[in-house]
């Protein structure tokens, strides 16, 4: 089925050839301009464009958020990527959220998108944006303190297919192949299909970490005027890395995880101002581990009675599904531009099967941990942007959000306030100011694995003031971000589970960008951060990036430098990382272009602090390998 598929695929775009130069042409020109979906009043924002991924040879999501400030792109110990606050590392984080064009893909479990879409490939991404300070004021979604969002490619601009191969010199490899084309009747369609195979043990003192994976990608967009309809799938089939070992290193295990949405939107009237949104998601998670000297299975262990307890073989399968609905108008009224929308999501949390065998040999079946299974969440906002002058913006958002939850966990009213301005004096100068009072709710996953005298977990409150300044000259850009705030009830994974700590976290950072132009196709960036914390650090605190990129003729080329400093953790070092990666690209016809690329090619990249059983040792592992890839891109 998936050959005569693509042999479909095939022949419809040898159909379509002849207007290849046409398409291309256009293709960038269209890449050239200003993306038209940044939205200022969302927060402090980093953009990808179509143009830097091209010429960054970004391959996946991970490349583009390994490089920015004041976060920390680690490795869990399920050998998942996670993204943490920088100072930081959280097992699973809950303080981003990712949009799939304007589907949620963060997980209804834990928060966090990394274990299904953390690696998606960037074949069939036009651009990426960024948000710093915002908490979902205008999106209606889960709160947060950064929102990614990835933004497809459009059917209108390929109406064509294009098929990527690529290889690495770790033995991994990934196809993919996109496809789209508009109908007569004005519906346009695009489909992309992708398969990653990752390779990647790790040494352990005498031990071998694996975490070797399989990861399917399927995406389907169907479009009209302003009705879209999408279809979003992905799976992955992978090896524990080191699971909840008491050893951390598990003899056997597997993840098995399929994820899968479908979202619908329209927009009414005949400016389009009323949009309405509906989105259903599912995910299947099977986990199982095998380990003699124990599984740290936080939920059954009783210290009282370590060897009935412990377990030394553990197999679930549960799914998580969240169903969403929105609804919003944006109307002018005098110099107001007024957003209201109200919003409904559902999460459940249903447990098929649990199992645990204890040392004993021992076996307990359809464990549950507690009763809270669902979680209902209606709310409220309202957005005010009201240009007092020209050049000034002044703008207000105000969110309430009722949450009403099945089982212990107690009903909850939270509230959302943000209040900045917008200031542009002249073309070449810019400020930017917000005050944020926002919340991120405890999750199934911190429920899971919550202390179990501290299961009536409180949202973790935060209250933030951010101010940006950007002055251009000429063929250069300078901006300037400084960070201020305070976290309240923050959740913290202590040896025995999560915990809400009773005193506040402070913390301020400062945040320098720089770009330059040195001719229409060739561009210098860097940026560099500090971070200062209440806390002691568990992680890097202050970094920075610098990138050259460019094109000449039927060649491009990149090179970039990721910087992270090193710090310690009570008895486990890690060195100051830099991370340098090189890339050559070459286009000898316009319907093809080849790619060579090189990946922290000092070996000496970022390092993440583990922790060896249950209150055990620290140490220290690399969160990446040294790599070479080779890619070849057929558009046809």
């Amino acid at each position: 089925m998936r050959f005569f598929l693509f042999c479909f695929l095939f022949f419809i775009g040898i159909a379509n050839a002849s207007e290849l130069d046409a398409l291309l042409d256009a293709y960038e020109k269209e890449s050239e301009k200003s993306l038209k979906s940044v939205d200022e009043k969302l927060g402090h924002v980093f953009i990808y464009s179509q143009e830097d991924i091209r010429l960054m040879q970004y391959q996946r999501l991970g490349d583009i958020l390994k490089e920015l400030p004041l976060i920390n792109y680690n490795t869990n110990r399920f050998g998942t990527p996670s993204l943490s606050l920088a100072g930081s590392k959280t097992i699973v984080s809950g303080f981003f959220r990712f949009f799939l064009n304007d589907q949620e893909i963060s997980s209804a479990y834990t928060q966090s998108p990394f274990l299904n879409w953390g690696d998606l490939p960037l074949d069939f991404v036009e651009s990426v944006e960024v948000y710093y300070g915002d908490s979902s004021f205008a999106l209606g979604n889960d709160t947060g303190i950064y929102f990614i969002r990835i933004y497809t490619k459009k059917a209108h601009k390929e109406n064509g297919g294009e098929l990527v191969g690529r290889v690495l010199t770790t033995g991994s490899n990934s196809q993919s192949l996109l496809h789209s084309f508009t109908l007569e009747n004005g519906w346009s369609y695009m489909a992309f299909f992708n398969r990653d195979k990752i390779c990647w043990d790790q040494d352990n003192k005498d031990k071998t970490l694996h975490n070797d994976s399989t990861r399917r990608y399927a995406y389907l967009d169907l479009s009209k005027e302003n009705t879209s309809i999408r279809l979003g799938y992905s799976d992955l089939k992978k090896e524990p890395y080191m699971g909840f070992a008491l050893d951390v290193a598990p003899d056997e295990g597997e993840f098995r995880s399929r994820d899968a949405f479908i979202n619908i939107s329209h927009a009414l009237l005949e400016d389009g101002s009323l949009k309405t949104r509906f989105s259903y998601s599912r995910n299947d998670l099977k986990y199982e581990e095998q380990n003699p000297e124990g599984i740290g299975l936080l939920p059954v262990i009783d210290w009282s009675s370590p060897p009935t307890t412990i377990p030394k073989a553990f197999g679930e399968d549960v799914t998580f599904s969240k169903l969403d609905a929105y609804v919003a108008k944006e109307f002018s009224l005098s110099s107001h531009a007024i957003l209201a929308a109200l919003n409904f999501s559902q999460k459940t949390y249903d447990l098929n099967t649990r199992q645990n065998t204890n040392l004993l040999n021992q076996t307990t079946y359809d464990t549950r941990y507690h009763d809270f299974d669902k979680e209902r969440v209606y709310s409220f906002l309202l957005q005010d942007a009201y240009a007092l002058r020209d050049d000034l913006t002044l703008v207000a958002n105000a969110k309430i959000d009722r949450y009403e939850r099945d089982g212990f966990l107690e009903d909850s009213t939270e509230y959302l306030l943000r209040a900045g301005g917008i200031y542009t004096p002249n073309e070449l100068l810019g400020f930017k100011t917000f005050y944020t009072q926002t919340y991120i709710p405890p999750s199934f996953f911190n429920i899971d694995m919550a202390d179990a005298n501290h299961k009536q977990m409180e949202s973790q409150k935060y209250k933030f003031f951010t101010f940006e300044g950007v002055a251009a000259v000429e063929n250069s850009k300078l901006s300037l971000l400084y960070n201020r705030g305070t976290i309240d009830d923050f959740v913290y994974f202590t040896p025995v589970g999560f915990i809400n700590i009773d005193w506040q976290i402070r913390v301020q950072s400062l945040t320098l960008q720089y770009e330059h132009k040195f001719t229409p196709s060739d561009t210098f960036k860097m940026n560099y951060y500090v971070t200062k914390l209440s806390e002691t650090i568990n992680n890097s605190d202050r970094g920075g990036m610098a990138k050259y990129m460019g094109s000449y003729g039927d060649f491009s080329y990149f090179t970039s430098l990721v910087y992270r400093n090193g710090f310690s953790y009570y008895e486990a070092k890690a060195d100051d990382s830099f991370d340098l990666s090189l890339g050559l690209g070459y286009s000898p016809t316009k319907d093809l272009q080849l790619q060579l690329k090189g990946e922290n090619l000092l070996d000496d990249g970022r390092m993440s602090v583990f922790q060896a059983g249950i209150g055990g040792e620290n140490f220290t592992l690399n969160d990446d390998e040294r790599r070479v890839s080779l890619s070849a891109k057929w558009v046809f």
